[in-house]
């Protein structure tokens, strides 16, 4: 007999969610995660010890179970031609929800169809309105703030359930000064309060958002966590599976790790792995047997393969007027011209966003450079932030079969498994709309009275996507538009991993939707409801 009826791997936004929604439907379900529980106060003590403010800055690793760090991500990478492509994460419950910014625009219809309108990529098994209701639930489930009113490109059936969190002073008068040229720039929905959600207070304008929201006004994945035990979910943190276990097609159990190295065994009728799109991947290679050499959910040999992300290109300049970035979230604004075009058939799209993050440590770091500045240097320092903003671009990449992920056997985690080995490459596509976007963003600049400070470019915005691809066929795809795996019919998969094509937005409400989506799928198959 089962332990339970789902076992969920992996407590970030797509597990959460769906072990929530499961236990509700009277179903017993049991949620396992790598990492450890965090506490928010402690994270905001470490934020305010750390040097290097990135966004894993505030949160502990665990000795058990690595992760890619910024500074060295070799370390759980290995070696790379430069550039290297180097996404990072951090596991723990409520997963990488715990340092993202909150931005959650939804796909554009055309995402969903890329190849079938601009002969590029590949479409998904599903289009846009049939994800559509699953938008509306996700974004009520996280708390999304955005105008209602306003045309994204994504046809909406149900209002946010809250207003927009407004443009920031400086957003404004780029807005202002922009709209003469006939660029839109808006307020982006965010999961982030503008008023009291969900027992969450509205935001208070920190400007922390990333690595940590002080108040919780920011929308993170351990809250539904915390919503999951209370319902009765059985949640088991510091339990690391390592392996998958069938018997012929199906998959019986999940074997996981504790710190100590000791491994335990868990059954249940169906399995879904939650993972992101680097360790789902990995779990299925790890758990290869000689009925299924080349690792479980693998036949069509797409497990690890088309792996996507967004090239980062991150501008720094100087303003004729003081803006006043570090007011409020670090993040608001993007312009709605960018993301769909006929371009797609040429050039990659590109979401352009403007960042509100003061960046006092490096220009602070700059500016002691130079001795000249020594003199009156908080002075100097005050003038030179109130007179800095800055514009990113997070441009699409296509699948690519030789974009993959595999099994380093000479390097192993603390639990002694295989760490993941990488190889990464844009395509012409990808860097013909990189260099369009790059010009873009400096004729902006230039529109604004400018000065172009620092220039930032990655191959990584942090959004691994791909290599557990949806289809409809079992050749040339790892899960069906269900997630549910070709060759296990009781083993799904859900998470960035499964999207067949990335399109520009970020990637965390449309896991969310999928997410709903599938409980009830499996609420379907397993109640009759």
């Amino acid at each position: 007999m089962s332990d339970t009826d789902v076992l969920v791997i992996g407590a970030g936004v797509a597990g959460s969610l769906l072990a929530c929604e499961l236990q509700q439907a009277g179903l017993r379900v049991h949620l396992l995660e790598a990492g450890g529980a965090y506490d928010r106060q402690r994270a905001l003590r470490g934020y305010r010890r750390a040097w290097d403010r990135n966004f894993q800055a505030a949160w502990p690793d665990w000795p058990w179970t690595i992760v890619p760090h910024l500074e060295e991500p070799e370390h759980y990478y290995g070696s790379q031609p430069l550039p290297g492509y180097h996404p990072a994460f951090i596991k723990g419950e409520g997963g990488t929800t715990r340092v993202w910014t909150g931005m959650t625009p939804r796909f554009l219809p055309a995402d969903f169809r890329l190849h079938s309108h601009y002969g590029v990529g590949r479409d998904w098994p599903l289009d846009y309105q049939q994800l559509e209701p699953w938008y509306v639930q996700a974004e009520h489930r996280l708390g999304v703030a955005g105008n209602s009113s306003q045309d994204q490109g994504s046809p909406r059936s149900a209002p946010y359930p809250m207003p927009e969190i407004p443009l920031t002073w400086g957003e404004s008068w780029m807005a202002g000064k922009l709209k003469k040229h006939g660029m839109r720039l808006v307020s982006s929905p965010a999961a982030r309060n503008s008023r009291q959600w969900q027992q969450r207070p509205p935001c208070c304008g920190s400007n922390t958002c990333t690595p940590v929201c002080p108040s919780g006004a920011r929308y993170d994945a351990g809250v539904d966590v915390q919503r999951a035990k209370s319902l009765g979910v059985r949640v088991s943190s510091q339990h690391v599976v390592w392996k998958l276990e069938h018997q012929g097609k199906y998959i019986v159990a999940a074997h996981a790790k504790n710190p100590d190295g000791e491994s335990r065994r868990f059954t249940a009728k169906r399995i879904v792995v939650a993972c992101n799109s680097i360790e789902t991947p990995r779990l299925l290679l790890m758990s290869a047997t000689e009925t299924y050499p080349q690792g479980l959910a693998n036949s069509s040999g797409q497990v690890g393969r088309n792996l996507m992300d967004h090239v980062f290109l991150f501008y720094r300049f100087s303003t004729p007027e003081p803006v006043w970035p570090g007011r409020g979230p670090q993040a608001v604004g993007h312009f709605l011209h960018g993301r769909h075009g006929a371009f797609r058939r040429r050039h990659a799209a590109a979401k352009l966003f403007v960042s509100n993050d003061a960046d006092v440590m490096s220009q602070t770091t700059h500016m002691l450079n130079d001795p000249a500045n020594w003199h009156r240097p908080v002075e100097r320092l005050r003038q030179s932030i109130s007179h800095s903003a800055a514009l990113g671009a997070e441009v699409e990449t296509l699948p690519a079969s030789g974009n993959r992920l595999r099994l380093d056997a000479r390097r192993r985690d603390p639990l002694g498994l295989p760490l993941p080995r990488i190889d990464y490459a844009i395509s012409e596509y990808s860097e013909r709309g990189e260099k369009h976007w790059h010009e873009e963003l400096l004729r902006i600049i230039a529109l604004l009275g400018g000065t172009p400070l620092k220039v930032k470019r990655s191959l990584s915005a942090h959004h691994p996507c791909g290599t557990t691809r949806m289809g409809d066929s079992p050749r040339d795809s790892v899960v069906n538009a269900d997630g549910q795996c070709h060759d296990h019919p009781n083993l799904y998969i859900v998470g960035g991993s499964v999207f067949p094509a990335i399109g520009t937005a970020n990637p965390t409400l449309t896991i969310a939707a999928l997410s709903l989506r599938l409980a009830a799928h499996l609420k379907a198959v397993l109640t009759g409801k």
